[in-house]
Formats: structure tokens, C-alpha cells, sequence
């Protein structure tokens, strides 16, 4: 199937059925490879290892490796890679997977987003539906000669009231917290995943509030347990700086890629990440992020940016403000700047399946005539967006390289993309 479908629930990791539904009684049957793996509390160690060998998640990943990707080339391929998709905000893994992706009551991601079917653009537009292994690149029956991706569910869709009275939370601040235990056991998956493919890199995609997913995993990663992350000018000086020693450098080393897309992760958090990441190792190395990033999204603006747990500076969102700094391993890409729009125009190409050419790439972060709320999805229901990700991916052209877009001359600038004002709404501060 060249997928491997991975549910998270707060009691734990699931093994889903070939489709995505799982059954939440059972424990993890290693015979019919489905039920509930195990569960990482928030105190559990990442060192030296977070997952035991014989673990229910080591049997499950080895298994399906072995019957689904049995063409997956045995070592790296941009034309075969590993990618790890990471879903947003209200989605519920423990709901039915319906035949049509866009079914109105389809809450659960593997139904949703990680699943084989193509639809009309408008249908899958309208309801959020589009295929992110298709987009991608990845092929149903390939047993992984196109690569394998990794449909990562998790839970994010609490109950409004049960929110309130359980937990003293909004349903999105709830959410935004379960998105914090979720990553704990994303990095399972990460440490699993690299030691049965130990020889290929391992590229996260997420979208929304899967940014708060991947953000804190690799921050957890990054992490030094021995040293406390300094408040700007509260560092001595005069004092010789100790080795920084990061939680799980082997794990850092193995990814490559992390495309973030309408991120919800406060800008904070992803300053926090890059400061451990750069701290372990200040010469760019990969992992390299691309944040593509659109100012017309009333999602982020009033919901991101509003009902999320408050801390003192941090209001901002990434996918509506960037990282609001520059850093040598992270890009912001606005999807409705139409400079931005120009650039890739110019450079990039889309296969056109009605005329059969190539055709001038056209990037999308705002929809006329729908309102704002609507081009939250746009980032990856619009097709063209879509392609430019799986050209970054499989590494179809090296003008998508990290190093070559923020030397990118355009529109008056010799580092058009290095840089970290975006284009302002009219309305916005």
C-alpha cells in the first residue's frame, strides 16, 4: 500500500486497519497487526532509547515494511522517499473512514487526508479532501518503489464542554496541549521508522496545528536535559560556554525535509527550536524547513492566534507571521504575496494533465471571491501549492533547494526569500 497508517489517541499509539479505522478496546495483536501500542508519558525518557526493541510499535512498523514496501529502495532516493504526514486541528482517528474522502461526518484523518482517491478539484476544495499521498507523489500498489509515507493520526478534536469542565480549557487550547503529548509519541515513530530504514532520510509534512506536533518533537529532540534555554541577556559572557549535548542527535541527523503549512505553532516555539537546533549545530545542516505562509487565513488570525494557551510574546502564529527572524536553515514562503506568486511562476513548471504540457507553476494562498477563512485548506487543496511541495520533496529541480531560494534575486531583492518581512493585509498590524 506504501502507507503506513499510525493512529494517537490520549491513552496511546494505535495500529489502524488497512484503511485507517481502528478498534480502541484491544490491545495490540501481533497476528493481525491492529489495536493499541503503548503509551509515553510526558515523563518518559528519550534516552538512550524511547522505544524498547520488542515493543508492539517496532513489531507493527517491521511488519508492514515487510508486506507493503517491499520495492522501496534499500538506499536513499529522492525519487523514493519517506515522508511522515501530520494533520491540524479537529480530526478524530476513532471515527468511521467513509468510501468518499469528503463525506460530511469524515473526521477521521486517514479518511480524509491520507487516503488513494482523486475527485474533482472543486469537490476536494470544498471539502478539505485532497489526497496527501497522491500530491506527494506516492502510488497506492507501487509496494513502495515511489517511496513510503506515514499517515500519523492524532487526536485533535476535543469536546467543547469536557474541555471547559475537565480540563479549564478552550476546545483549541485543549487541543493545542494534546498536540504536545502527541509529539512525545511522534518521536517514537521517528526512532522506530529510523532504525528499520536506517539508510533513508525521513522528511515531516504537516499542516496547521500539526506544526505544534512537529515543533515540539524536534525541540524535545534537540533539547539539552542538562541546560536550561536562557531568557535573551541573561547569558554570561565571560563564562566559557559548555557542550551542548541534545537529547537525540542520531535522530536530528536522520531528518531531511519539514514542510510546515499554515502553521499554528506559536513563532516563539519555533524560535525556541531553532535556537537548540543551531545551538547543537550552527553550520545549516539539515534539517531544512520551508514555512509556506499566507496573511489572508482568518483561521490562524482569529482562532490561532486568540484562543491558544497565552504566554507572555506569544501571539504570533508561524503561519501568519514566519519565524520572524532570519535563520540559515528556515524559509518563509507567503503563498499570496504576489511577488512570491511572480517568482515561482517564472521558475516553476506543472505538468498539465487537459493540455499535456508543462505550464507556468501558480501558487495560491487566497481565493477570490470566498472568504479568508476558506484559504486556511487552500495550502494544500490547490494543486498547483501541491506540486511545488512534492517537487521540494523528491527533489525534482535544485532551484527548491534551501540555499538556492534564499539567494533568490527577485522583485529588487538579491535575497528575495531571506528575509523576514511579509507582505501585510491592509488591516493587519
Amino acid at each position: 500500500m506504501s502507507i503506513l497508517r499510525i493512529s494517537w489517541l490520549p491513552d496511546g499509539l494505535y495500529a489502524p486497519d488497512s484503511v485507517g479505522n481502528l478498534t480502541v478496546t484491544k490491545p495490540y495483536d501481533r497476528r493481525s497487526r491492529k489495536g493499541r501500542m503503548e503509551y509515553f508519558p510526558a515523563s518518559s525518557s528519550l534516552r538512550p532509547r524511547l522505544v524498547k526493541q520488542n515493543a508492539a510499535l517496532a513489531h507493527y512498523v517491521a511488519s508492514v515494511l515487510k508486506t507493503e514496501a517491499r520495492e522501496l529502495p534499500e538506499s536513499a532516493s529522492a525519487n523514493a522517499p519517506i515522508s511522515i504526514f501530520v494533520h491540524g486541528f479537529q480530526f478524530d482517528p476513532t471515527t468511521q473512514v467513509f468510501d468518499r474522502p469528503h463525506h460530511p461526518e469524515g473526521d477521521n484523518p486517514h479518511s480524509r487526508l491520507y487516503h488513494w482517491k482523486r475527485f474533482p478539484e472543486p469537490t476536494e476544495i470544498r471539502a478539505h479532501s485532497t489526497s496527501w499521498p497522491l500530491g506527494f507523489g506516492y502510488r497506492e500498489k507501487d509496494q513502495g518503489g515511489n517511496g513510503l509515507c506515514v499517515g500519523f493520526a492524532w487526536f485533535s478534536s476535543p469536546d467543547f464542554f469536557g474541555s471547559i469542565f475537565d480540563h479549564g480549557r478552550n476546545f483549541y487550547a485543549r487541543a493545542y496541549d494534546l498536540a504536545d503529548e502527541a509529539a512525545l509519541h511522534l518521536i517514537a515513530v521517528i526512532e522506530v521508522l529510523a532504525d528499520a530504514l536506517s539508510s533513508h532520510p525521513i522528511n515531516l509534512i504537516c499542516h496547521s496545528l500539526g506544526s505544534r506536533v512537529v515543533i515540539r518533537a524536534v525541540a524535545n529532540m534537540a533539547k539539552d536535559p542538562a541546560m536550561d534555554d536562557p531568557a535573551p541577556g541573561d547569558q554570561d559572557l565571560t563564562k566559557p560556554e559548555p557542550e551542548y549535548r541534545p537529547r537525540r542527535p542520531d535522530l536530528l541527523q536522520r531528518l531531511n525535509k519539514i514542510l510546515l503549512l499554515a502553521g499554528a505553532e506559536k513563532v516563539m516555539e519555533a524560535q525556541l527550536m531553532m535556537g537548540r537546533l543551531n545551538s547543537y549545530d550552527s553550520s545549516a545542516q539539515k534539517p531544512h524547513f520551508y514555512n509556506f505562509v499566507s496573511r489572508e487565513n482568518d483561521v490562524l488570525d482569529k482562532l490561532g492566534e486568540n484562543f491558544s494557551p497565552d504566554a507572555p510574546g506569544s501571539k504570533q502564529v508561524i503561519g501568519h507571521n514566519g519565524l520572524e527572524m532570519i535563520d540559515p536553515r528556515w524559509v518563509d514562503i507567503q503563498l499570496d504575496d504576489p511577488d512570491t506568486a511572480a517568482y515561482f511562476a517564472e521558475h516553476g513548471k506543472v505538468f498539465d494533465p487537459r493540455s499535456k504540457q508543462l505550464i507556468p507553476m501558480q501558487l495560491n494562498g487566497d481565493r477570490k471571491g470566498v472568504f479568508a477563512i476558506a484559504d486556511h485548506w487552500i495550502h494544500y487543496t490547490w494543486r498547483h501549492n501541491m506540486a511545488l511541495y512534492r517537487q521540494i520533496i523528491r527533489e525534482e529541480t535544485s532551484d527548491w533547494e534551501l540555499a538556492e531560494l534564499k539567494h533568490a534575486c527577485w522583485a529588487g531583492s538579491d535575497k528575495f526569500f531571506d528575509q523576514h518581512k511579509l507582505l501585510r493585509r491592509k488591516s493587519a498590524d
